[in-house]
C-alpha cells in the first residue's frame, strides 16, 4: 500500500501524521461503504495495552471484520506502533461495551490512538441504493434535551442525585434555575469514566465543575440560574447533577435541563 502525508486535511492531526489516501478520498468496497476514524468521528480510549473503547460512534459497528486498523501514536505525533487484522493481531468487537481487543498489541504506553473502521455511509439509502443529497435527519435524531428535574417547595434533606448517562454523547450542557424562600438550595456536577457494569448510583463520582468553567450553584433565597457546558468532547460514562435543599421550611425549587449531541 503508498501511503502519502497530505497536509491540509481536517483529519490530520498536527505533526503531519501519516495518512491512509483510500481513507481521505472515501475509497470503499460495499456500495455505501466509507471509513471512519478516530478521533474526527469518534473518540477512542486507551484501556490497558491492547484494549480501547470507542465513544459516540454514529455508523453502527456489528463485528470486527468493520476495523481497517488501529494506530498509536507517541505525545509528539510519532508512531508507537499499527496493527492490522492478521493471525497475530487478531481483533475482537464486542457491540455490548463498545470495547475493541486486539490480540499481541501493546499501546500501553502511547499517547493516543486512531483506529479506522469501515460502515455504512451516513448518507446512503439502502433501498434507493443511492446517497441522499437532499434528505437530511431530523434533528431529534441527534440530540437528546431531558428535564432532569422540575420541581418546587421540595422537602428538604440530604442531596438528591439526576443522572445522564454521558456514554454516547461527546457535548453536552445543563441549564439550571434553583430559588427558596430561606435557606439555600445548592447544585453540584460530578462524572465517573466507571463502565463495567456497575449501576450508576454505585460508582465513585469526581466533581467536573472546572470542565466547565463554574462553582456550585447557590440559591440564597434569591433566584440564582446558569448554564454549564461542556465545550470540549468528554468521555465520561455517567454525569450526575447534586441538588441539596437546606431551606428550612421546604421552599426549594430546582428546574434542571440537560442537552446533549452524539
Amino acid at each position: 500500500m503508498i501511503w502519502t502525508k497530505l497536509k491540509g486535511y481536517a483529519g490530520v492531526i498536527a505533526g503531519a501524521s501519516w495518512v491512509d489516501p483510500f481513507r481521505v478520498f472515501g475509497w470503499g468496497g460495499d456500495s455505501g461503504g466509507g471509513d471512519y476514524s478516530s478521533p474526527d468521528d469518534f473518540t477512542a480510549t486507551a484501556k490497558g495495552k491492547n484494549q480501547a473503547h470507542l465513544t459516540g460512534i454514529v455508523p453502527t459497528v456489528t463485528n470486527a471484520s468493520q476495523f481497517r486498523y488501529v494506530r498509536a501514536y507517541n505525545a509528539d505525533h510519532t508512531l508507537h506502533s499499527e496493527y492490522w487484522p492478521s493471525k497475530k493481531n487478531s481483533f475482537i468487537w464486542n457491540a455490548t461495551t463498545s470495547y475493541l481487543s486486539v490480540g499481541g498489541a501493546d499501546w500501553g504506553s502511547a499517547a493516543y490512538l486512531v483506529i479506522v473502521l469501515r460502515a455504512r455511509h451516513r448518507a446512503y439509502a439502502v433501498l434507493e441504493d443511492a446517497y441522499q443529497n437532499y434528505i437530511i435527519n431530523p434533528l431529534n435524531a441527534w440530540r437528546q434535551d431531558p428535564i432532569l428535574v422540575e420541581v418546587t417547595n421540595a422537602t428538604d434533606g440530604a442531596e438528591v442525585f439526576f443522572y445522564v448517562d454521558f456514554e454516547t454523547y461527546k457535548y453536552g450542557g445543563f441549564q439550571l434555575n434553583l430559588d427558596c424562600d430561606a435557606g439555600t438550595v445548592t447544585a453540584t456536577l460530578g462524572g465517573t469514566y466507571r463502565n463495567d457494569g456497575t449501576a450508576r448510583e454505585s460508582c465513585a463520582y469526581q466533581d467536573i465543575l472546572g470542565l466547565v468553567g463554574a462553582v456550585p450553584l447557590v440559591s440564597a433565597a434569591a433566584p440564582a440560574e446558569s448554564m454549564w457546558i461542556f465545550t470540549t468532547p468528554q468521555s465520561f460514562k455517567y454525569v450526575r447533577v447534586g441538588i441539596t435543599y437546606t431551606t428550612g421550611g421546604n421552599t426549594g425549587d430546582a428546574t434542571v435541563l440537560f442537552g446533549g449531541t452524539y
